[in-house]
């Protein structure tokens, strides 16, 4: 059975990894970084943070719903810095097309 299969990632881990990203960071040198099992996981951590804050990305396998508070919102300084980051990568975005 393949170990990277079942790897579980904390919570730094996958933020640093959303911040990279949106700092125009190459995906393939993200992987071989921290060792990521796929690109695909990149994305969702991403997707992840753009809808529901960095928050979402922290792992609630084996929380019961009984005692479970509801899902918090991110911070306003959380949100703050998550649109700051994205901001950022879409200038890299834009000033690479430009030429």
């Amino acid at each position: 059975m393949n170990a990277s299969k079942n790897r579980k990632y904390s919570y730094e881990l996958k933020k640093q990894v959303v911040e990279l990203y949106f700092e125009g960071r190459p995906i393939n040198e993200i992987v071989d970084k921290f060792h990521l099992s796929s690109r695909k996981r990149i994305y969702e951590w991403v997707k992840k943070a753009k809808n529901d804050g960095f928050s979402s990305l922290q792992d609630h396998r084996g929380i019961y719903s009984a005692g479970k508070k509801k899902k918090e919102k991110e911070s306003l300084e959380e949100e703050n810095y998550r649109l700051k980051l994205e901001v950022a990568y879409l200038k890299k975005l834009i000033a690479l097309n430009r030429g």
